[in-house]
């Protein structure tokens, strides 16, 4: 009664190369795709070295050291107060942080310790801190400065305090060293009749909106006491010329510069 095949009959096989084919271009294309991933992932951890930059500039951390004893020192190494000044301005001139540190024993008179921050601040300080005290004191001091100070006459680096206006440190500075050679040459000329004669000036400047002397140049400051070299450099100094300021801008400048004998 029911249907049935004939023993003839044949039964059609299914065509597995179009699978195949599609099945090995899925394999080949995560073959090339699997390595890119893996190298991109590769870039993205995180490095276990801190990175190197290129333009990294040490800076030299200034610390001066007042023992009981009487001995100061710059970065643990002791000199006399005329070669730490000296020293001061030489290193902060080339500072871009102007700061400095006070690191004194606690049985040191506080007058000494506020000479100190003076006498940064005359070498170009911009700012001064004061360390905590210790029981036991600064560090101890590692080396001596035995040797003196060059010849001639050293500039730290001028203080600007402005209204605004087109001046700062450098162009100051700029202002102070082209007359640097006349200065230069009354001290020379009075180590002739005083030999030994060292010290050092604060001098202050008061720049207008032309970049006019406001007022005649005033020495604040003089530990020379040589009324004849004082005269020679109150001559020289209305010679500083400035770059106009501005209108109605002005400018207090203050410089310190020391003498040396060598």
């Amino acid at each position: 009664m029911g249907a049935q095949l004939g023993a003839s009959g044949t039964m059609s096989d299914i065509n597995m190369t179009p699978l195949i084919d599609i099945v090995l271009v899925v394999l080949i294309i995560m073959m090339v795709n699997i390595p890119i991933q893996i190298e991109e992932m590769g870039l993205k951890l995180p490095s276990s070295k801190a990175p190197i930059q290129e333009n990294r500039t040490d800076v030299e951390q200034l610390l001066i050291a007042v023992y009981d004893d009487g001995k100061i020192a710059l970065n643990r190494r002791a000199m006399t107060k005329e070669k730490m000044f000296y020293e001061l301005q030489r290193r902060l001139r080339s500072s871009e942080k102007k700061n400095v540190f006070v690191d004194a024993h606690v049985d040191v008179e506080y007058g000494t310790v506020v000479d100190m921050v003076d006498l940064a601040r005359e070498a170009g300080a911009a700012k001064v801190g004061l360390a905590k005290l210790k029981d036991g004191g600064p560090l101890p001091v590692n080396s001596v400065d035995e040797g003196g100070m060059p010849r001639g006459i050293f500039f730290g680096s001028p203080t600007v305090a402005t209204a605004g206006g087109n001046i700062d440190e450098v162009k100051a500075d700029a202002a102070l060293q082209k007359i640097k050679g006349r200065i230069n040459a009354c001290y020379v000329q009075r180590l002739g009749a005083r030999p030994g004669l060292s010290g050092k000036y604060m001098v202050y400047v008061a720049v207008g909106p032309q970049g006019e002397l406001l007022e005649p140049p005033e020495i604040q400051a003089d530990t020379m006491n040589d009324l004849d070299l004082r005269d020679c450099i109150k001559a020289v100094l209305p010679e500083l010329r400035y770059e106009p300021l501005g209108p109605q801008m002005t400018a207090g400048i203050r410089y310190s510069i020391l003498f040396s004998p060598g």
